[in-house]
């Protein structure tokens, strides 16, 4: 039997989910002290960009190279339209779901100028939710999830990922503190003038 389809289904569908970690990491890098300043802030969200792009390719080739595996026969709708699938058909349809996510965020670099920075906000917010949906894919559909190396692989870059949103709050929170005080040190100021 001829399996270098699934083979390379497989293998596309770990390096689009690592790139998707890649992506999500740099993201959440832009707006925190690590990616802030000028230069390298323009750098991050360009690398950041860039590998959401990848990733869209190569989950692309991750579905449709299954086209040439004959072993399940797969056509063009079971990989495009969620619960068609004769394979796992559950968890193939939080893959798809995930995918169009992921085109749907990637598409928001390109209109958010049309869309506005609050409606691009909530778009890129809706990553952590396709991201959730593609470990759920990767688990549930893949045949590789028994293995050490692939549970270390999904546990690893979710607990990363934790960490980074973490950082990425209590970074938000803080500046937001220092703002809060600088003004409250204006107006202090402000309001000495004015009584003297």
């Amino acid at each position: 039997m001829n399996h270098e389809f699934w083979y390379l289904s497989r293998a596309a569908g770990f390096t689009a989910y690592l790139l998707l970690f890649a992506s999500m990491a740099l993201g959440m890098m832009i707006t925190s002290r690590v990616g802030s300043g000028g230069k390298r802030q323009n750098l991050v969200f360009d690398m950041h960009r860039f590998v959401s792009v990848l990733a869209l390719l190569v989950t692309a080739f991750h579905a449709y190279i299954l086209l040439g595996d004959q072993y399940l026969n797969f056509n063009v709708w079971q990989l495009s339209v969620p619960f068609l699938s004769p394979y796992r058909g559950m968890a193939v349809a939080v893959g798809v779901v995930s995918a169009y996510a992921l085109a749907l965020v990637v598409a928001s670099f390109w209109m958010r100028q049309r869309i506005g920075f609050r409606a691009w906000r909530m778009i890129h917010f809706f990553s952590f939710v396709l991201y959730a949906g593609a470990t759920a894919h990767g688990i549930a559909a893949g045949t590789d999830t028994s293995t050490l190396w692939a549970g270390a692989m999904y546990f690893g870059t979710c607990l990363i990922l934790l960490a980074l949103l973490v950082y990425r709050i209590d970074y938000a929170m803080r500046q937001r503190d220092e703002t809060l005080r600088r003004e409250a040190v204006k107006t202090a100021k402000k309001t000495r003038r004015l009584a003297a």
